[in-house]
């Protein structure tokens, strides 16, 4: 079942295979079959079933999660190794920044969970879940590209760059104007103007890193700083609803986050085309 082409009745059937569904429609069955008057009760079980069905499969948020389900199934989660690999290359700072965020997110759902006493469907709980564990697959790539990205930088010198533009560009004045190039100086020139072109290649690529590593630290600033206020506000309000709109607004976010990222997929080596977020919310990193 695609999520591009669910309709109404697979929203139905959904619904109804729902375990505690079944249950209490199974229930109503066979206690119409004892009450005797199975021609009266059986009515009732139907009819309630009906409104129960067309309720629940026209809810929004219902029918997001029916979709968001079907498009999981096309997706591969992130293999284990893969996460590990990205856990363990963080420094310590990083580890710790990441387990209090998601402390704090695990805090957030808790507050959704439990501020009202009211039986909540399991699949918005799902959805809520699926929203926290975006946010934090999301902030933990940008820690993972923050750092891969601080290893090159430490490891390229620019003022050394700058250096061989300036000896290469010197060279290449003292052969004179082109006009007059005469024996070796034409392929002398095209090899230096080449190494020249690479040496500038070089340094443009360590600006754009260092421009890349200040734009990871602000999205890395601005996601902390949001779940920070979403939890202080959720404190106050006690609204399920609120948490949950608030979370799927700042994960909405995230894909333009990734989009401004998708030149650093090379980084992490993940298709964001082909995996899923961590269940960061319901599992430990076996490395924490």
């Amino acid at each position: 079942m695609a999520s591009n082409k669910i309709g109404f009745m697979d929203y139905v059937r959904t619904a109804f295979l729902n375990h505690w569904n079944l249950l209490a429609f199974g229930a109503g069955v066979v206690g119409g079959f004892l009450s005797g008057h199975p021609d009266v009760v059986l009515p009732l079980v139907a009819a309630g079933e009906m409104v129960y069905l067309a309720g629940l499969s026209t809810r929004p948020k219902f029918q997001s999660h029916v979709k968001a389900q079907a498009h999981k199934t096309g997706k591969a989660e992130v293999k284990a190794e893969a996460l590990e690999r990205i856990f363990e290359s963080l420094d310590p700072r990083s580890r710790s920044r990441f387990e209090e965020l998601r402390r704090r997110c695990r805090d957030l759902q808790a507050l959704s969970g439990g501020v009202k006493e009211e039986v909540s469907l399991s699949e918005v709980a799902t959805m809520h879940s699926e929203g926290i564990n975006k946010l934090l697959w999301v902030f933990l790539k940008l820690l993972f590209s923050k750092r891969s990205l601080e290893r090159f930088l430490e490891t390229t010198d620019e003022s050394a760059i700058q250096a061989d533009i300036d000896r290469i560009k010197a060279r290449v004045d003292s052969l004179g104007p082109a006009a007059e190039d005469a024996g070796d100086e034409p392929r002398m020139r095209r090899t230096l103007e080449d190494t020249l072109a690479s040496a500038q290649a070089r340094l443009d690529n360590l600006l754009k890193a260092k421009s890349k590593h200040e734009l990871v630290q602000l999205e890395l600033d601005r996601i902390d700083a949001k779940i920070t206020s979403i939890a202080e506000m959720a404190v106050n309000r006690q609204e399920p609803d609120f948490i949950t709109h608030e979370v799927d607004g700042v994960a909405a976010t995230m894909e333009q986050t990734e989009k401004a990222m998708s030149e650093l997929q090379f980084l992490s080596g993940l298709d964001e085309s082909d995996v899923l977020p961590p269940a960061f919310i319901e599992e430990d990193l076996d490395s924490a």
